[in-house]
């Protein structure tokens, strides 16, 4: 997910991101954002990309998409006049629907100027510049740099935060190294001579088979960090078993 974007960018989409959950939803650097509750919020309806069969789509087309090559559609925007309508692929995991999802907001944020995704000859019509900013933004819109920061300082497993933030385990740890996250908490580490805790892939895959993290998607930003406390002292220890306690949703949590 390697992104290279104009100079200066990077500080101004961390600005709107920041923006956007602030002003639109109301969400600190803790708090998950939903992008169906971000595309409510300017009125943006999200179906899925078998809606349109209704509407009149070659039911083969969307079996193309969906079934026998799903990996070649994420998510695309219709525009008409000032109105807008987002479609997805419904086969994706949560986490990349989400992404994708963001992915089509930030080109809203970032007044990308529209135009057809097929052009002339059937080719794909691709903007790497305008793609490569949306893909930025909608990082940012789902990981804020400060909560991966958190994480990072902590040693806190990737899967355990993309869980958190409703993305992708690539998602999160691209975020944590893009940001600068991963070497500012590695810095302040060293500044007062402390390792952060690395858990062996082994312990990683281990843990995650014994936890159902999704409960952690509804947690407030308040119980949240309460939560990574108890996440970095058993990190600190060592203990598997200890972090698969503090990763156990609490009693009368559906």
């Amino acid at each position: 997910m390697a992104a290279v974007v104009r100079r200066g960018f990077q500080a101004k989409a961390d600005r709107l991101a920041a923006d956007v959950r602030r002003g639109d939803l109301c969400l600190g650097d803790h708090d998950r954002l939903d992008p169906r509750a971000l595309a409510d919020e300017h009125e943006i309806p999200v179906h899925p990309i078998t809606d349109l069969i209704a509407a009149g789509a070659d039911p083969a087309s969307i079996h193309q998409l969906t079934v026998t090559d799903p990996r070649s559609f994420s998510a695309g925007t219709v525009i008409t006049g000032t109105a807008r309508l987002i479609i997805f692929n419904p086969v994706h995991s949560d986490g990349r629907r989400a992404n994708s999802l963001a992915h089509e907001l930030a080109h809203m944020f970032l007044e990308h100027v529209p135009g057809p995704a097929i052009g002339p000859g059937g080719c794909r019509v691709w903007d790497q510049e305008m793609e490569e900013e949306a893909n930025l933004l909608a990082a940012m819109l789902l990981v804020p740099r400060e909560a991966a920061l958190v994480c990072a300082r902590i040693g806190l497993p990737h899967e355990v935060g993309a869980a958190r933030f409703g993305v992708s385990v690539d998602v999160m740890r691209w975020r944590t190294d893009t940001s600068g996250a991963k070497y500012q908490a590695q810095a302040e580490a060293a500044k007062r001579g402390r390792t952060i805790p690395r858990p062996s892939k082994a312990d990683v895959a281990a843990f995650i088979t014994k936890c159902d993290l999704s409960w952690l998607a509804d947690l407030s930003a308040t119980e949240w960090r309460v939560h990574l406390r108890a996440c970095a002292r058993a990190l600190a220890r060592g203990s598997l078993d200890d972090l698969v306690n503090c990763l156990e949703p609490p009693l009368g949590t559906d």
